[in-house]
């Protein structure tokens, strides 16, 4: 499987991208002017492709967007002792929006980077970033009425 990143803030170049250990750089690709990409919705300049997916900070400093290639369909079941929104996937992985302090579903829509729960707890501390080739559907509420 492959992993790609494009490159949104400037041309692919060395140095200019990452390159963590145990985690080889298949392709390197430059377009001859920054355009509109559809597999992310943005412009971009090139992409890499990698042999494993990047870890969070790698994405974030260097402004890179991860093309989504899994889905997870999550389940808002309630907030933890701290106020933070927990949702359950569909394999029964906890996650947590850690950085929402207005209604739930304005978080969901921006599409806030979510964390594991340690421990997989309801009120667990936040734990890992959710892999930026994660794309989140969060599912209706039984009864069609949302909380925030």
């Amino acid at each position: 499987m492959k992993y790609r990143y494009y490159s949104i803030q400037r041309p692919v170049m060395p140095g200019g991208y990452p390159k963590p250990e145990n985690n080889k750089v298949l392709v390197v690709e430059n377009f001859d002017n920054k355009r509109f990409v559809e597999e992310v919705v943005c412009q971009a300049w090139g992409y890499i492709e990698y042999e494993k997916p990047l870890g969070h900070f790698d994405v974030v400093n260097y402004e890179l967007v991860a093309v989504k290639i899994k889905t997870l369909h999550l389940k808002y079941i309630g907030k933890d002792d701290w106020g933070r929104y927990v949702y359950e996937d569909e394999n029964g992985k906890l996650w947590k929006n850690t950085s929402c302090c207005t209604p739930r579903e304005i978080c969901e829509e921006r599409g806030d980077t979510l964390n594991s729960s340690a421990g997989n707890e309801f009120d667990g501390e936040p734990d890992c970033f959710m892999a930026a080739h994660i794309k989140v559907e969060y599912l209706p509420e039984e009864g069609g009425k949302q909380d925030g």
